[in-house]
């Protein structure tokens, strides 16, 4: 289970989804139950947008079939927990709730716009609160169970460090700036003829000794033109490959040649470079000591959740998967 996720930011997702028009099933039809707790289709649907982005960020193309499945685990995993929590009389912190309940009628606009928004999603306010406040239980349940048994010694970030030396590889990064010439994707070969013409006498002035900042602040027609075609550090990656080629290839102070790439017409100079180099274990301690906190919070959730699972009962109602399926928009 995800133990760092923000409920407003679920909700912020969603909201960006509108429900097909075609749609047969109620948001309020139950699609599943966790120990006779029913977990209600706009739960699972709530969900569907986030993990769909999550999966794409992991490089994965699932089908629908495959998201729908993992936001019900998700909302099954919420409901064990919140249930433990309330046997073991854990309450949720009101103000808490209150507060996140606050941040998501700011981000909707308002509580009359968050009003509309979640009848676009099929759902009423006191259903978003439910929710809010069962997350929120969890939220108790992890800092009062799981956070307390999670600890990092500086010998395990230490031991963690040397064994995984690829991924404190920094690659090599320029300092550069550029003076752009924008060609439209629709430039024909005059408007393109120009907009080189202008690039090779902005090179021109800039090999004369004119400051090349200034002349990126009269002339760029990029969005860094205001810093004096400032692009700070970066590495080769980062940049499309044309220009990135014809940047690496210069030494400190060399002004490049006119660069052709989708954007336009591009006059480059480099500030500073710094080599490949691996970032030092004091650099980074912090944030892989939190990274490693997660890890081990996330391990110590899920054998709690297995526990749970063994002696819960989970079953199907209706149409499950398909209904939330239909619900979702899919075939």
């Amino acid at each position: 289970m995800k133990r760092s996720i923000s409920f407003a930011a679920v909700l912020a997702v969603a909201l960006c989804v509108a429900p097909p028009a075609a749609a047969q099933v109620s948001p309020t039809d139950v699609v599943l139950t966790v120990n006779e707790q029913p977990v209600y289709s706009w739960e699972v649907g709530l969900l569907i947008p986030q993990v769909q982005q999550e999966m794409a960020r992991q490089g994965m193309q699932p089908e629908q079939e495959m998201v729908i499945q993992a936001s019900m685990q998700r909302v099954v995993d919420s409901k064990l927990l919140a249930q433990e929590a309330r046997r073991q009389e854990m309450k949720p912190n009101d103000q808490r709730v209150k507060e996140t309940m606050a941040q998501i009628e700011t981000q909707a606009g308002g509580k009359e716009k968050l009003g509309e928004a979640l009848a676009q999603l099929g759902m009423t306010y006191q259903m978003l609160e439910t929710s809010v406040i069962e997350s929120d239980l969890v939220q108790v349940f992890i800092e009062s169970t799981i956070d307390p048994l999670v600890s990092v010694t500086p010998e395990e970030v230490e031991a963690y460090y040397n064994e995984n030396p690829q991924m404190f590889q920094q690659p090599e990064q320029i300092h550069a700036r550029h003076i752009l010439i924008k060609t439209g994707a629709d430039a024909t070969d005059v408007t393109k003829a120009a907009a080189q013409a202008k690039a090779v006498a902005a090179r021109k002035r800039a090999l004369a000794g004119e400051d090349f900042a200034t002349l990126a602040i009269e002339l760029s027609e990029g969005p860094s033109a205001p810093q004096g075609g400032d692009l700070g550090f970066f590495g080769r990656q980062q940049m499309v490959a044309p220009f990135a080629d014809a940047a690496f290839a210069l030494e400190v102070g060399q002004i490049s040649e006119v660069v052709e790439t989708q954007f336009g017409y591009h006059v480059i100079k480099v500030e500073e470079k710094r080599p490949a180099s691996t970032m030092s274990l004091e650099q980074v301690r912090q944030p892989l000591e939190q990274m490693l906190r997660q890890n081990q919070g996330a391990e110590a959730t899920n054998k709690v959740l297995e526990k749970l699972a063994e002696n819960a009962t989970i079953s199907q109602v209706g149409g499950g998967a398909a209904a939330t399926d239909a619900a979702a928009g899919g075939e």
